[in-house]
């Protein structure tokens, strides 16, 4: 598992929306807070649709800027501390949910802004960048530091991230996003298969497991996928012992 670990650990940064990192300073908070008001009020008064969509996107960017500098401000001194606890309750007031993460040690956005995209515009411009932020949090926060053991989600939870990022997959083919998701769907069908009671489903998730594991290993350009995804496979090779 040592190898598989710090894979992993990278993919999460990969993974997370690009964008300028922002040093937290006042300033830099209240104009990142009246960018987000300016979106925010968009979302509902753009005369299109797709305006107003675009909008949702542009206000979820932005509210992840903002938590992003919040978690780096806190990286940087231990602990939270009053004006960041301050910036959260002006974007709560705002009905904008961004709350503490005791377990993670950081805020966390709710994402709703492109879970609204996705669901206004499953076609549209922003759509799958929308998909890929949902389908990530949802991998990294049920993700344990053994990729075999499920953190608040069961079978069926991943059961369903799996058909979400076959759609994705589906949908999506070309997207720069879509070797990431590969990955996601590989490890999601090594937790099923290592958690499934069905001697069944063990075998049919381990056969798809190998599969996915495989084409990440010959087609990911990201080194730390391959060896993750070499890690499982030979994890996979060792055999498991189905649960009582």
């Amino acid at each position: 598992m040592r190898a598989v670990l710090p894979a992993l650990v990278l993919v999460v940064a990969m993974a997370s929306p690009a964008g300028a990192h922002v040093v937290l300073d006042r300033e830099a908070a209240e104009t990142l807070l009246a960018e987000i008001a300016g979106h925010r009020r968009a979302s509902v008064e753009t005369p299109s649709e797709s305006g107003r969509v675009d909008a949702l996107f542009r206000l979820g960017q932005t509210v992840e800027s903002l938590v992003e500098a919040l978690n780096r401000d806190v990286s940087a001194h231990g602990q939270r501390d009053l004006f960041g606890e301050l910036l959260v309750a002006r974007l709560q007031a705002h009905t904008i949910n961004v709350a503490w993460m005791p377990r993670d040690g950081r805020y966390e956005y709710d994402l709703a802004a492109f879970r609204e995209v996705v669901r206004r515009a499953p076609r549209g411009q922003w759509a799958a960048e929308s998909s890929f932020r949902l389908i990530a949090r949802r991998f990294y926060a049920t993700l344990a530091p053994d990729p075999a053991t499920l953190v608040g989600i069961d079978v069926a939870g991943v059961l369903d991230a799996v058909r979400d990022e076959e759609r994705f997959l589906r949908d999506y083919a070309g997207h720069e996003r879509a070797t990431t998701v590969r990955f996601f769907l590989a490890v999601d069908h090594f937790r099923i298969a290592r958690n499934a009671r069905d001697p069944a489903r063990v075998r049919e998730h381990e056969r798809r497991a190998r599969r996915a594991l495989q084409q990440t290993v010959n087609g990911s350009a990201e080194a730390f996928e391959v060896r993750a995804a070499q890690t499982l496979l030979e994890r996979l090779a060792r055999g498991r012992v189905i649960p009582d």
